[in-house]
């Protein structure tokens, strides 16, 4: 019997996991999570029971939001 690794699935075309996400981000993955209990920061969908990804475009928008000294304080996820 071989023994094969686990290997994390490929997010969609324009995706990435939550983990990718915050590196993209520059933030520790955890502050991501405390992001979605708190309904702040970037825009996610759950992918499954415990999976949640990040459209790329979305997460651009939300850094352009949080360089601009006008933004919308409210901004949250949808």
């Amino acid at each position: 019997m071989e023994n094969k690794a686990y290997t994390k699935p490929k997010p969609p075309k324009g995706w990435l996991w939550t983990e990718d996400a915050a590196e993209y981000l520059g933030v520790h993955f955890t502050t991501l999570y405390r992001w979605r209990r708190d309904d702040y920061g970037p825009a996610f969908k759950r992918h499954g029971r415990r999976r949640y990804r990040y459209r790329i475009a979305e997460l651009d928008r939300w850094l352009d939001l949080e360089a601009d000294p006008n933004r919308d304080s409210n901004y949250a996820a949808a």
